[in-house]
This record gives structure tokens, C-alpha cells and sequence, in this order.
């Protein structure tokens, strides 16, 4: 007798060979009474069943389980996790990408920094933050570079400097010059009595010695030479005998022009502590410049008082707009004073340096088409 409480048909010897057959593989020579359970696909739909049989008892049993929502789930979430699994791969795959680009900027940065390098550009920095190899690295590039420009730099130095030396040794050369010249001409031409030819040789001898000390004294301003200890020795000196001695030294200029130079010291037994070679080479540049912009048969005014030094002329000035550049190397105000004629625009630089090294301060008023005043304040 057969029955069957469910809406399936079920083929019951063929399912009692198969559980059979799977059975004598998994257990050979078993004598259970069950088997299954198998999955099979009746009517569309996807069951679970379980045979129980026995011939020499003569029943046999179909039990089952409908699993295909359970079936449909898995498919479901197998694709699901498979989506998920990709999406994941991809968004790993792009914060690996990302993650390797920033760890090989600094290597990307120091391509493009070593190409700039060999261009001559030195400004570039690759990034050098944390403690990673590529940082230290980095540091060190910058680093190099660094050095390499401030290098450059002090080799440009030097060599602006030794053009500045070069012309500030002419510059120097050309006043003292003119009184060694003159008074070797008042020599030559004019018959002077023993004492005044002594007197005339003991300028011309201190005019030269002094300028071998200015020469030793103008490679040490420009940083070229290493200054001895004694080099600059400012000493205690009497104002009223320097301005007289300046007023001897730069007498030949100013009778060229036939300007006079009104000289002034107050109090007359004013003291003060000076380089007297280097301060003598401000005072005649100054008085120089004042020769330069005055008309003939003028008058120049030399005066010191316990607060400064002073050299004023009337002449034609300086215009507003040069005065904050006039102490800059070559710098001229006047731009038809050409350099055969000797100008250089080194004289107010090189007294600018002198008055820096005696921690002086220099400053300049002008009125164009009234004069100019220079004051060094001690």
C-alpha cells in the first residue's frame, strides 16, 4: 500500500537505488535503515529528501524538505558577498594606489628638484617632514643644496667685492696722487728755500705711506684679506690738528677751482677716538664730492663739534629721489661724470663702510641748487 500526503510525485525505486548507491559508497555493508538525505529538483522547486526503507519489513519511507527559498537566499547572498568582495578590492585597490604616490612624491619631488638643480636653481625644496628614509633623504638633498647655493653666492660676493676693491683702489689713489704730483711739480718748477723743499718731501713721503697703509686697509674693508690684530687702531685723536692736516692734504684740489675751505673746531681741544688714516679718506671723499658740485671761487665748509663732523658746500645739490641711493657701489648721481674722467661712484660707499666700522652714523641733507651737507656723528 502507497501513500503520498504531498503535492509531489516521487519516484520511490529509483530514489531507494540511489540512497542505496550512496550509501554503500559512504558506508559499505551498512544495514541502517535510513539514507539521504538528496537534494532533487521536482516540479521547479527544490527539495531535501530522506528515504527510510526496508524490503524484509516492506515499508518504505519518503520524507522531504522544501529548501529552495533557502537555496534562492544563498544564491542571493553568494552574490551579494561577491560584490561586496569586488568593491572591496576596487576601493583597496585605489588607497593602495594613493598610498604608494604619496610614499613616492618625495621620489618624484627629488627628480624634478635634481633637474632643477642642473638648471642653476637652487630655491627648490622637496618635502623632508616625518622620519621616514625618504624624508632623511630629502633633508639631505636640501640640505646639498643649501650649501651649494650659499657657495655660489660667497664666490659672487667676492668677485662683486673685487671689482669693488679695484675701483675703490683708484678711487682712493687719485686724491693723494694729485698732492704727491703737486708738490713734486712745485719742486721741479719753483725754486723753494731748504726748509720748504724739506717740508714738501715730508708730504710727498707720508702721502705715500699712507697710501700703503690705505691699500692694506681697503682689502680688509671689502673682506678680501685677512685683517691683522693692529690693523684698525682707533686711537684718541686731537680734531682741531686732523682738520688742519685734512685742510694741507686737499689744498692742491681746491686750488683748482679757487674754493675755499673754511675749517672749524669747536671746542679747539676737541678729542676723539678714530682710525686717523681710514677717517682722513672719508673727509677728503667728502670734501672731494663737495669740490665736484661747487662752482668756481666758492666756498666749502669743514667743521667738527663734540657731536659731529661736517663738510658742507653750496653747490648744485643732490636731487631728492638719489639721496637714499648715493652711498650704493657706482652709484652717480651725475650721470654725464664718466669714468674716464675718473668717476666711479665708489667715494661715498667706501665712506658709508669706514663710518659703519667705526660704528658712526652718516647722513646726508641736500637741496638742489643750494648745496649739500654731510654730517658723520661720532
Amino acid at each position: 500500500m502507497t501513500y503520498n500526503g504531498t503535492v509531489y510525485e516521487f519516484d520511490v525505486k529509483k530514489l531507494r537505488e540511489l540512497c542505496e548507491s550512496k550509501a554503500n559508497m559512504v558506508d559499505h555493508g551498512s544495514n541502517s535503515d535510513g539514507h539521504g538525505p538528496m537534494v532533487s529538483q521536482i516540479n521547479g522547486r527544490t527539495l531535501l529528501l530522506f528515504y527510510y526503507g526496508n524490503v524484509n519489513m516492506g515499508y518504505q519511507i519518503v520524507t522531504y524538505k522544501d529548501i529552495t527559498d533557502v537555496i534562492e537566499k544563498s544564491h542571493l547572498l553568494f552574490f551579494q558577498t561577491g560584490g561586496f568582495t569586488l568593491s572591496l578590492i576596487v576601493v583597496m585597490g585605489i588607497i593602495l594606489y594613493l598610498s604608494l604616490r604619496k610614499i613616492t612624491a618625495p621620489l618624484t619631488s627629488l627628480r624634478e628638484a635634481t633637474l632643477l638643480v642642473s638648471e642653476g636653481i637652487y630655491d627648490f625644496k622637496v618635502p623632508s617632514e616625518g622620519n621616514t628614509e625618504l624624508a632623511q633623504v630629502g633633508a639631505t638633498f636640501n640640505f646639498m643644496t643649501g650649501k651649494i647655493k650659499e657657495q655660489i653666492e660667497s664666490l659672487s660676493n667676492i668677485n662683486r667685492t673685487q671689482k669693488q676693491l679695484i675701483g675703490s683702489l683708484a678711487h682712493e689713489l687719485k686724491t693723494p696722487m694729485t698732492a704727491i704730483i703737486g708738490y713734486a711739480d712745485t719742486l721741479l718748477t719753483v725754486r723753494l728755500t731748504p726748509e720748504r723743499q724739506e717740508k714738501a718731501l715730508i708730504y710727498i713721503e707720508n702721502e705715500c705711506r699712507r697710501l700703503s697703509r690705505l691699500s692694506m686697509k681697503m682689502l680688509e674693508l671689502t673682506g678680501l684679506y685677512e685683517a691683522s690684530e693692529d690693523s684698525f687702531n682707533p686711537a684718541e685723536i686731537q680734531v682741531d690738528n686732523f682738520l688742519k692736516e685734512v685742510k694741507e692734504l686737499i689744498d692742491c684740489r681746491l686750488q683748482e677751482k679757487n674754493i675755499s675751505l673754511d675749517v672749524f673746531c669747536e671746542p679747539k681741544k676737541l678729542v676723539k677716538k678714530f682710525d686717523q688714516d681710514l677717517m682722513i679718506s672719508v673727509v677728503t671723499n667728502l670734501i672731494d664730492n663737495a669740490v665736484k658740485a661747487s662752482r668756481k671761487e666758492s666756498k666749502i665748509v669743514l667743521e667738527a663739534t663734540p657731536d659731529h663732523l661736517m663738510v658742507q658746500d653750496f653747490g648744485k645739490g643732490i636731487p631728492k629721489e638719489d639721496l637714499e641711493m648715493v652711498t650704493e657701489p657706482f652709484y652717480m648721481v651725475d650721470k654725464s661724470r664718466s669714468r674716464a674722467k675718473g668717476s666711479v661712484g665708489l667715494g661715498l660707499s667706501l665712506c658709508q663702510k669706514i663710518i659703519e666700522l667705526h660704528d658712526f652714523q652718516l647722513k646726508i641733507e641736500s637741496n638742489p641748487g643750494k648745496g649739500t651737507t654731510v654730517s658723520v656723528f661720532w
